[in-house]
């Protein structure tokens, strides 16, 4: 496996994390109603937006270095 494929696959392994974590943290909120659950909900949502934007500038410049 090259460092490409598994950068590529660490990076949606923790954008689906960030995405279980957001809906734990959601339903956490909900039924607890404790305000720390909300604030990790939005860091979570905060990091997985991150997370795709490194992925498309990780493609792009990829991309460039053997084209």
């Amino acid at each position: 496996m090259s460092l490409k494929n598994f950068h590529l696959i660490f990076i949606i392994i923790s954008s689906l994390f960030m995405m279980y974590f957001g809906y734990w943290s959601f339903t956490n909120w909900i039924y607890f109603g404790d305000s720390s659950y909300l604030s990790y909900m939005i860091l979570s949502i905060l990091s997985f937006i991150l997370l795709i934007i490194y992925y498309q500038k990780f493609l792009k410049k990829f991309k460039g270095l053997f084209n």
